[in-house]
This record gives structure tokens, C-alpha cells and sequence, in this order.
């Protein structure tokens, strides 16, 4: 991935001359579609954004001599917000405060089901969501990889470029202490940039639409089109105790947009993966993806039956089922793209093309990244399954805990033993809290028995080992829970207070703890601590592979692409546009109020109140909120603009930089952009503008905020 070639001079920050973009290298990492691509800000000058459809100047977009809409973009949390007023006001995802507003949520005052909107400042609720906004980055690749060249090993390169990029940070957070630091690899082992953020703390929601709005379609719906879910909240930031004043906020366009209208969005993009090679590919594909996707699917279904029917313990498992649904779908859809599209295929012959060009000894390059995968193949299992129980069940991880440490405390003698323990307590009370997890006895240990019939399943070396031990053949999920209830029962590794004030205490007394239990997870832990290094170690092979890589393509193709997105500001842009998902099946542009109508149940994923459903069904909207032709409040949005995780709560902006949507998914056939972007499957869904605005002035007569907000209907 790559912001700036280390041949250019640094970048000084968002305000500085724009000629000092870009040079050199960079050139061969630019995109053949317009359509396809998360530019970082210091490509913009690279893509003509005008002939694309942009009727405001690019520096209206991004000045690095000044202010602009880029000023106006803030990441909140692992989303992306952006100023709509000048006092503070956030538009963003409903779901990315969803877990915010469970936590004031009761079922006395259930906000996540009723919606909650702040009618003065006074009644605003304070949050943990942080806020980020980019005031400067610059290029550190030379000094990232100062001391490596082509005779480092692998193993030192990793060691090296760590050491530099805390060193780097160290200085930078000595020479700009109001600054958050973050050094992102922008092309592994080759590139890398600095980047400063301010960071505010003081987050309050202020408007959340109900439940039944926010997320109606629920998962049945989710990574789906059409779509009629109001997917917004609005939040406030504070700074030093007063609504924060930002230097640029965006306005919006209460008329929205049209089919075929030129769009553009900002925002923090997570993680894509289109310049790994085949074999990564084939990873996720066999391993990784189903893996993960059945786990979280297990995990899901455990927590809505410990839930039952009880409000309270629903409102506190919301958001951990929410984000657990969003992956095991996101990554179901993963897989249907591999299996509908050529995206493994095309990459193999690309790599097979770039082959046959090489040299008999650049060629190691392709052999040494087939050999590494096919370990990380034969790994992936017992890696991927037995960390995910060990996170997953509080009880098994505190045994192996344990277990870790026992064996080496008893080799000590007693002067040695209380050394040991006073000089590394603190790094031992903070490995245990960082992974220590309770939900309760119950879904801890159905959790252990379901990831261990997951090992066992697959044929796992770790799921024998355990099944030997309780003297289980062939076991399932249920013989094991039944097997091991006593156990879990007995145990005092279920009680976090305890165990924590334990450890924090009386580490010693804490390491002295034994039984059966300890005894099992110890055993997995011995068995699954040589296979997480070899992983590591085989990973870390790969990493010092993918810059050979790299340098190949350059020096062999004329290919040409962009950096991956890695979380750091991007801009992407495409237009208003339907598409056909399968054969004879057209989806269109936009959904309105009338599919929610048609769609509404009174219960499950399209559950919608009957008084909401009245208020769809009586009011008279505005028109400039109506679909030209279908007379009805436009709902939903859809365009094939290049996104993925992160973008949750992107603004969605027209030709003069107004804001007509706010991002919030993708469609299930575009789950697969994180590997590759098509214009024929790649699609993108918004809440519309026009929604966001019925939804406030007729469900809860927001009209201060939209006064604050310059909105007028």
C-alpha cells in the first residue's frame, strides 16, 4: 500500500504546499477505472475529478495551503463521521453508536428500542467513542526501513522496523504532545507514513432514531438490497467541556440526488487485500472464511437462547450479536464471491504472467510464498480455532493462564519466585484483563464445547488432544457441554472479581491454582503455543515476500494500481447507479417509504411499530424529500463507489460537495471488494438524505436540530 514514495520529501501536513505530492514510483500505482479506488488525499491530484463530474474546484475538496471538506471528516471510533454544523454535530451510522446507546439503555428507559433525541444540550448522553481528526501526515518510509537492505532476515527486517517505528513515534509524541501518533504501513515492508490526529474524547448522542428504524430489515436484510433502514445517528463532540467548533462543516442538500448523479465519499476505510497474492487468496477462501463464519454463527445462537425472552439481557448482548451477525455475513458473502467470480483465477494468472517474465532466481520470490502458505494451511486450524475458544471462554483462558506460568514459577525458588512476580506484575494483570472474558457460566462454557467440536470436526490435532484427556470419542458440542458441566460449575475462574482481585493481589496464590481444568488447558496451551510461533514466523517470511513482490511488478508490468486501504483517509467516487445482481434481476437506484410499508411485520427483523407505521402511512412530507416519479420519501440509495469496513458513516457528497447520504454497507455480491472491485457486482448502499430528514422532522420533530443543521422543509 503506498501514500508517498520514500523518494519524495515529507509531507509537513494537510496545510502545506500541494507540489510536494507524489513523484517517481507512485505513478505505477494508479488505477485504469476512475471508478475503482480509495485515493489517499495526496493522489487526488492524479484523477480528474472534474471530467469524472465534480462541478467545485479539487481544493474545495482538499487544500493542503487551507481549509476544506476534508477538515469536515472526523473517525469516530472504527467508523467515519463528518461535521454538519458548527457547533460540534456528527452525522454517522446508526450502528456505529448502536453498542453506546444499548449501554444507556434499561428496560425503564429503552433508548435502543424508542429512539432518543437530545433537545438541549443538557440532556445530551456522554459516550466512550472516541473522535480523530487528521491535521498532517507526512512520509517516514526511509527512516521505517533505516539499517534493512537485501541481506537482512525476515525475522530482523520485523524486528528492525518495529524498533524504528517506536522510536519515531516516541520523538513525534515528545515534539507534538496535543497529537495522537500513528506510523501506517501503506505497502508492507515498503512504505510507510506518519500521521497525527487531534483527538477528542467528549462524544454525546444526540439523536437516535428507534430500533425499529435504525436497523429495521435487521440481519435478514443486512449486506442486502433493497434496503429501507434508516441507518443514522447524530452525535456531538465537546472540547474542554463546550461543543467543539470545527474548522469546516458540510452542508446538506435536502433535495438529495439522482440516477446516474455524480457522487464522492471520504472517510476512514478499513482493510482491503487486492495486491496480496493468489495463495492468501485461497486462504480465506478454504480456511479463514468458513471457519470464522460457522464459529460466529454458533456463538450468535448461543446468546440469543441464554437471552430468551428477558429485555434487560437482550439490550446487553445487542451489540455483541450485531457485530458478530455483521462478520459471519460479511464473510458467507466473501465466499459466494469466490465461488460466483474469477477473482482467485484472475490473480493466479496475473502472478503466473509476472512468472514467466522473471528471472530463474527472482522466481524463488513465487516458490517461497507457495511454500509459507501451504504451512499457514496446515496451521490455520488449530491457530485460528484455538485462539478463538481461548477468547471466547473466560474459564479455559484463565486455566491456560495458569498453566503458562505454573510450571515456571515452580523451577524458582522462593526468593526467585517473588522476584519474578513483583517485577513483571503489572505486564501479567494486563495480558490476563486484555483477554479475560466472562458473559456468564453458562454461555462460557457452551462456548468451549461448541469451539471444540469445531476442532474436532475439522480433524484438529487440539480437538483430539482435549477429547483424549476427557475421554471422549468422537464428541460433540452437547457431550462435551454435559461432560464438562461440573467443572464449570465448580470453578472459581468464572468469577472475574475474584479472579482479578486475586491476580492483582496474591499472584502467587493466584499461580498456585490446579485441578483438572488446568491440567486440560495447559496441555492445549503446550500444543498450541509451537504452532501460533511457526504461524508467526511463516508470517512474518510472507511480510519480507510481498516487497520482492512489489518490486517484480514494477519492474516487469505496467500494471497499474492504488495502495490498499489500511484506516487512513481516503477519497472514493462513482455514480448513482442500479445493477443486476443474477440473471433477469435489476435492482433500481433508490427504495422509499412505500417498501417499508409493504415490508412491515409485528415482530422479527421488520418489526415497525404500529404508531410509526401511522405516521408513514398519514403524513404529508415536504416534496423536496419525495422520489420524482414514485411520489413517495426516497429511503435507501445505491452506487458503485469503492468502499468497505470503516466507511460505516462515510458522508456520500454530490458534485458541489453537499451532503446527499451517509454510507452503510455494501451489497452482499460487493463483500467481496476487500479482494477485488468490479463495476458489475461492486455496490455500495446509503441512507438518503431524504429519509435522514423525514425520519426527524415527522417521527420526532427534531426541527432545533435541523435548524442547527441550516435545513429548511
Amino acid at each position: 500500500m503506498l501514500l508517498i514514495s520514500p523518494k519524495t520529501k515529507p509531507y509537513l501536513g494537510l496545510k502545506v504546499v500541494a507540489a510536494l505530492i507524489l513523484a517517481g514510483t507512485l505513478t505505477s500505482f494508479l488505477p485504469k477505472e476512475k471508478e475503482e479506488g480509495m485515493y489517499p488525499l495526496a493522489q487526488l491530484h492524479q484523477v480528474d475529478l472534474k471530467a469524472a463530474g465534480l462541478q467545485i474546484p479539487v481544493s474545495e475538496v482538499y487544500n493542503p495551503g487551507g481549509v476544506s471538506l476534508t477538515n469536515a471528516l472526523v473517525r469516530l471510533g472504527g467508523c467515519t463521521g463528518s461535521f454538519i454544523s458548527e457547533t460540534g454535530l456528527i452525522i454517522t451510522n446508526h450502528h456505529c453508536v448502536f453498542s453506546a446507546v444499548a449501554g444507556h439503555s434499561s428496560s425503564e428507559h429503552n433508548y435502543l428500542d424508542e429512539g432518543f433525541y437530545a433537545k438541549d444540550t443538557s440532556e445530551e448522553l456522554k459516550t466512550t467513542i472516541p473522535c480523530r481528526i487528521t491535521t498532517s501526515f507526512e512520509d517516514v518510509s526511509d527512516k521505517v526501513l533505516q539499517g534493512i537492505d537485501v541481506n537482512t532476515s525476515a525475522d530482523e527486517r520485523k524486528k528492525t522496523i518495529a524498533k524504528n517505528i517506536k522510536e519515531i513515534t516516541a520523538a513525534e509524541e515528545k515534539a507534538h504532545p496535543d497529537r495522537e501518533i500513528q506510523i501506517s504501513e501503506m505497502h508492507v515492508g515498503k512504505y510507510y507514513t506518519l500521521f497525527r490526529y487531534k483527538l477528542l474524547e467528549d462524544v454525546r448522542l444526540v439523536y437516535v432514531p428507534p430500533k425499529a428504524i435504525g436497523k429495521f430489515g435487521g440481519e435478514s436484510d443486512n449486506w442486502m438490497w433493497p434496503r429501507h433502514n434508516g441507518d443514522f445517528s447524530v452525535v456531538r463532540v465537546y472540547e474542554n467541556g463546550k461543543p467543539f467548533k470545527p474548522e469546516r462543516f458540510i452542508q446538506v442538500n435536502a433535495g438529495g440526488t439522482s440516477e446516474n448523479d455524480f457522487v464522492f465519499i471520504m472517510g476512514y476505510p478499513g482493510r482491503t487485500y487486492r495486491h496480496m497474492p493468489a495463495e492468501y487468496l485461497n486462504y480465506q477462501q478454504d480456511y479463514l472464511l468458513p471457519i470464522i463464519a460457522d464459529w460466529f454463527d454458533k456463538r450468535i445462537e448461543i446468546l440469543e437462547a441464554d437471552a430468551g425472552d428477558d429485555t434487560d439481557t437482550k439490550l446487553r448482548y445487542a451489540g455483541r450479536i450485531a457485530s458478530l451477525s455483521n462478520v459471519t455475513k460479511n464473510f458467507k458473502g466473501k465466499m459466494q464471491g469466490f465461488r460466483r467470480t474469477d477473482v482467485i483465477e484472475q490473480r493466479q494468472n496475473i502472478q503466473n504472467e509476472l512468472r514467466a517474465k522473471c528471472t530463474q532466481e527472482e522466481n524463488a520470490v513465487f516458490d517461497d510464498i507457495e511454500k509459507y502458505y501451504s504451512r499457514i494451511n496446515a496451521l490455520a486450524t488449530d491457530v485460528v480455532m484455538g485462539n478463538q475458544i481461548l477468547s471466547a471462554s473466560g474459564v479455559f483462558y484463565t486455566a491456560a493462564f495458569i498453566a503458562k506460568y505454573s510450571d515456571k514459577l515452580a523451577a524458582m525458588s522462593g526468593a526467585e519466585r517473588k522476584e519474578w512476580l513483583e517485577k513483571n506484575h503489572e505486564s501479567l494483570v494486563g495480558e490476563y484483563a486484555r483477554r479475560y472474558r466472562i458473559v456468564n457460566r453458562s454461555v462460557d462454557l457452551k462456548n468451549f464445547a461448541n469451539g471444540l467440536a469445531v476442532l474436532d470436526k475439522r480433524g484438529s490435532e487440539l480437538g483430539k488432544l482435549v477429547s483424549d484427556m476427557l475421554k471422549l470419542e468422537s464428541p460433540n458440542a452437547s457431550l462435551l457441554e454435559a461432560h464438562c458441566k461440573k467443572m464449570w460449575e465448580k470453578t472459581k475462574f468464572a468469577d472475574v472479581t475474584t479472579m482479578r482481585d486475586l491476580l492483582n493481589d496474591n499472584p502467587a496464590k493466584f499461580f498456585k491454582q490446579g485441578g483438572k481444568l488446568v491440567e486440560i488447558a495447559g496441555a492445549f496451551q503446550h500444543a498450541l503455543d509451537p504452532k501460533a510461533t511457526e504461524w508467526s514466523t511463516v508470517n512474518t517470511e510472507i511480510d519480507a515476500l510481498l516487497p520482492q513482490l512489489a518490486t517484480l511488478k514494477e519492474k516487469y508490468t505496467d500494471e497499474l494500481f492504488i495502495p490498499d486501504a489500511n484506516g487512513t483517509l481516503r477519497l472514493t467516487y462513482g455514480y448513482i447507479k442500479g445493477f443486476e445482481p443474477s440473471d433477469a434481476v435489476y435492482n433500481d437506484p433508490f427504495t422509499t417509504v412505500d417498501g417499508i410499508i409493504e415490508k412491515a411485520q409485528p415482530s422479527g427483523d421488520y418489526y415497525m411499530p404500529e404508531y410509526l407505521l401511522e405516521k408513514y402511512r398519514q403524513t404529508e412530507p415536504a416534496d423536496a424529500l419525495r422520489h420524482p416519479k414514485k411520489n413517495s420519501v426516497v429511503a435507501g440509495m445505491l452506487y458503485n463507489m469503492d468502499t468497505t469496513g470503516g466507511n460505516s458513516g462515510s458522508p456520500i457528497l454530490n458534485a458541489k460537495g453537499e451532503l446527499v447520504g451517509v454510507n452503510f454497507d455494501r451489497a452482499y455480491s460487493a463483500t467481496i471488494n476487500d479482494f477485488a472491485w468490479n463495476e458489475s457486482y461492486s455496490r455500495s448502499i446509503g441512507v438518503d438524505i431524504r429519509y435522514v430528514l423525514f425520519v426527524m422532522k415527522y417521527m420526532h420533530e427534531a426541527d432545533a436540530l435541523l435548524d442547527e443543521m441550516n435545513v429548511s422543509l
